[in-house]
């Protein structure tokens, strides 16, 4: 085969690549502009300018996010939004989070056979703690969850390793908004409390209490790291049958958040 006959294989398979690696920069810019919408810049002028792109490719990408239902347009203002089709996806927050679901799944299974008691995988959303997933105690006498959401969002184990995940100024501003618990009288469950707890759990990597949201329940929980937002693993059972053995399921706990936190390295962050 002859020069000139290749040349055109090799003119194709140029064009291809360079079709890829366009499809890939819109797709890069497009969720760029996503995530200046979500932070409140919202014209074409300050996206361009934050990100340093064109006003012509902020405007191209917009129109065609926008016909697809990404973002929508006010008329009267000019401005961008979050469309429909970004809410529409993150509706359902259960679904939004499989991906940690399912890496954790092995570690909750793991955790059940070892200690027989309720094992949860929670976040933090907004004010509250949310439950994600949940295996039930193989005992008669078992402490589960009420509902996925828990309030108020510094009582507990759960809790609390939530809350200590976040930054020392948005504990400040988390604890602010929300108002002290009434239902004991434990300095433990009021916010000056727990203010002074956080430093404690960070540095141990763990948090236990002992009926703080339930007479009688024992909380053991700790944190997966590497998530897009503040998430536990928790071991949950009557004081009676989880105390004896609650340094051992501390580190049964600990390695398992630890492997699942190093599943998730590098996808979230």
């Amino acid at each position: 085969m002859s020069k000139q006959e290749k040349n055109p294989n090799r003119r194709e398979n140029s064009i291809f690549a360079g079709r890829s690696t366009t499809d890939s920069t819109s797709l890069r810019r497009a969720t760029d502009i996503l995530n200046c919408l979500s932070g409140d810049i919202n014209t074409i002028t300050d996206v361009s300018g934050y990100l340093g792109y064109s006003t012509s490719t902020v405007h191209r990408l917009l129109q065609n996010m926008n016909t697809l239902g990404w973002v929508i347009q006010d008329k009267n203002n000019h401005k961008y939004y979050l469309g429909p089709m970004v809410n529409q996806l993150s509706s359902n927050q259960i679904a939004s989070h499989k991906y940690l679901i399912m890496h954790a799944v092995r570690e909750m299974t793991h955790l059940s056979t070892i200690t027989g008691e309720t094992i949860s995988l929670a976040i933090m959303f907004k004010l509250h703690h949310m439950l994600l997933h949940e295996i039930s105690s193989k005992y008669e006498l078992k402490i589960t969850e009420e509902s996925k959401m828990a309030n108020p969002v510094y009582v507990g184990a759960t809790a609390k390793m939530l809350l200590s995940q976040l930054a020392d100024k948005e504990i400040k501003a988390t604890l602010k908004h929300v108002k002290d618990d009434q239902t004991t009288g434990k300095s433990a469950n009021n916010r000056l409390g727990v203010a002074a707890q956080i430093e404690e759990i960070r540095q141990q990597g763990y948090c236990v209490t002992y009926g703080e949201r339930i007479q009688g329940a024992l909380c053991i929980s700790a944190p997966i790291n590497n998530y897009i937002c503040p998430a536990t693993l928790n071991i949950l059972g009557p004081e009676d049958r989880l105390k004896p053995n609650v340094s051992k399921y501390i580190k049964e706990l600990q390695a398992s958040t630890n492997r699942i936190s190093e599943d998730i390295a590098g996808v979230f962050n």
